[in-house]
């Protein structure tokens, strides 16, 4: 077996994994809040990025970490951030509502937005953008999969339910592998790469949360729910962007960017989800007693 149909395979389960997660109820009450879905996924397709184009014109990084940046902003958002708002004890439901209509509005958005990017970013006029290629892999590796693990939720709920924290944990191990197959495979890269990546990871990651703080403030949307939605932009689909790269352009050090990206990401956030879990828990000190 080559190791892009070992990776298109583990990316298969992992989505699947990912609709398993997702329940009617859930959907059913945050899609009630159209204009936080509607402004946040808007948002999401607006700045993200344009924070790209302004991060590759002011740090000017290695050509493969800047391709590769370019797919992580145009791709969905990622299952991880239902996770970091579970964590720190935020709104989960809209968090998961906003991962699935990204994933659906992808479909169309992410092969446009990046046939549009590339010649702007890295001027190559002359590289061509696979769009129908693209439309047709999100299909079969995002939607399909996420459709068939919301069925299966669907039909033995009970299941699920008992075996949650088991999904849980072979979803993770299977993001493990994926990380570690595309390390290994790309060790020379990695090394070479990674000052570069952490400032870029680093400095992305930060002004796409404070973009969907400041979104939702736009929004008018109640303060966890700003958090919500920085923690939605922060979050990528590095999966799908790593599969395109490896799939699609195959360019498998056009994948490295997304697994930095994972790997980079989860401290800051962690540590971001738990500053804000820990102020929430702080009692007030006008409250106390004098």
């Amino acid at each position: 077996m080559t190791l892009e149909s070992l990776f298109a395979i583990i990316v298969l389960l992992m989505m699947a994994i990912v609709g398993t997660d997702i329940t009617r109820g859930q959907l059913d009450a945050s899609l009630r809040m159209r204009r936080a879905l509607a402004g946040g996924t808007l948002g999401q397709l607006v700045l993200l990025p344009l924070l790209a184009l302004l991060m590759i014109w002011l740090l000017q990084p290695d050509p493969v970490l800047s391709f590769g940046l370019l797919l992580v902003a145009v791709s969905p958002g990622g299952v991880l951030s239902n996770y970091y708002c579970s964590v720190a004890r935020l709104n989960v439901a809209f968090s998961i509502a906003l991962t699935a209509v990204s994933g659906v509005v992808a479909l169309a958005a992410m092969p446009l937005l990046f046939a549009a990017l590339v010649p702007a970013a890295l001027g190559l006029e002359a590289f061509r953008v696979p769009v129908g290629e693209m439309t047709a892999r999100l299909v079969l590796f995002l939607l399909l999969p996420v459709a068939l693990g919301m069925a299966l939720r669907h039909r033995f709920p009970a299941v699920f339910e008992r075996g949650r924290r088991v999904v849980r944990v072979f979803g993770f191990s299977l993001l493990a592998l994926f990380l570690a197959l595309l390390f290994a495979d790309q060790r020379e890269a990695v090394a070479a790469l990674f000052g570069e990546a952490v400032v870029l990871t680093a400095g992305f990651t930060l002004l796409a949360l404070l973009a969907g703080w400041l979104s939702g403030r736009l929004l008018q949307l109640e303060r966890s729910d700003r958090a919500v939605l920085a923690i939605e932009f922060g979050v990528r689909n590095a999966g799908i962007a790593a599969l395109l790269a490896v799939t699609t352009f195959q360019h498998r050090e056009f994948a490295v960017f997304s697994a930095f990206f994972v790997l980079l990401q989860a401290p800051v956030l962690l540590i971001a989800v738990m500053l804000r879990r820990r102020l929430t828990d702080s009692p007030d000190p006008g409250l106390g007693v004098g």
